[in-house]
């Protein structure tokens, strides 16, 4: 009977042993939180990023695609050493892709945001948005735009092209539309041309395609110094870099936006179910004398439920 006894205890203990070092084994690591690293709910990776022609084409920092992807620097308590900068989309039609990594679900009020800073400026971008209906992980479906204030302006093109055609040396770009309009895009301060606004030495032309909305400013002073100021009520909602809408979140300085607001090629509202991938381009044709030509500049973007949990 004791050799039983001593059997039983035996296999306890060994039971015992077992399951603590199984525990032990397959207990979680512990993951640090640290503020500076990025967190899913932010852009993850850029897809494709085209500047249009503007005055920072040769700005190394405004045109790196790359600060577009994870956490905007302000948001930061502690700064990193090398803060990022906004990501400018230059003139009318240029654009940059981003993709989450996971989808942002349609539900009851805004879902995302886009982020714009401090600028001082309102310089409007119009957001589109893509499912991933395929599940290849690629932009390769169907883009929606996000209606805004401005979708039934008499002066908003939906299908709108432009073709911009590099200069000769020293020389200004010009451009053409589908509309039969051309026109010189012209420097209203720093250089003496736009030769040096061309963004890409490699191509002749380039050409963008995008709904285009109303002039964003217009000249207010009666003397010989300009003074250019946002048209009152035109641009209350709906559009990026826009800091004086009602959409505009002070504490995170950005734009909000609601997938409900999805609108397929002619105008249609189209309930989404969500989406994995944002699209943003400068919706604004317009020089307006010393700020030069109207360019969306933006932080990233961030599935805003995440942001806020």
């Amino acid at each position: 009977m004791k050799w039983l006894i001593s059997i039983l205890i035996l296999l306890n203990a060994i039971f015992f042993f077992s399951c603590e070092e199984d525990e032990i084994t397959h207990e979680p690591p512990v993951t640090e939180i640290d503020e500076l690293k990025d967190s899913a709910c932010y852009i993850v990776q850029v897809l494709d990023y085209q500047y249009a022609p503007g005055q920072y084409a040769t700005n190394t920092a405004l045109t790196n695609s790359e600060y577009f992807v994870g956490k905007p620097h302000y948001l930061y308590t502690v700064y990193p050493d090398n803060p990022k900068s906004a990501v400018s989309l230059g003139g009318f039609g240029g654009y940059i892709i981003g993709k989450f990594n996971h989808t942002i679900p349609n539900l009851e009020g805004n879902d995302l945001i886009v982020f714009c800073g401090n600028s001082p400026a309102a310089e409007p971008g119009i957001v589109s948005v893509m499912e991933d209906t395929n599940g290849n992980g690629l932009p390769d479906d169907t883009w929606y735009e996000l209606s805004g204030s401005a979708h039934n302006h008499s002066e908003t093109y939906t299908q709108y092209q432009i073709t911009y055609y590099k200069p000769a040396l020293n020389e200004n770009i010009t451009w053409k539309d589908n509309k039969g309009n051309s026109d010189t895009l012209r420097v209203g301060f720093g250089s003496t041309t736009s030769y040096a606004w061309w963004p890409d030495n490699t191509k002749d032309s380039l050409l963008f395609t995008g709904t285009r909305l109303p002039d964003a400013y217009y000249n207010n002073s009666t003397g010989t110094t300009e003074s250019w100021v946002v048209y009152p009520n035109r641009f209350n909602y709906g559009y990026a870099e826009n800091n004086a809408a009602g959409d505009y979140n002070e504490t995170k300085k950005g734009n909000e936006f609601d997938i409900a607001n999805a609108r397929d090629s002619v105008g249609n509202p189209v309930t989404l179910s969500g989406i994995r991938f944002i699209k943003i381009h400068t919706a604004v044709l317009q020089q307006a004398g010393w700020l030069n030509e109207i360019s969306t500049e933006v932080y990233g973007a961030a599935d805003l439920r995440m942001l806020n949990e």
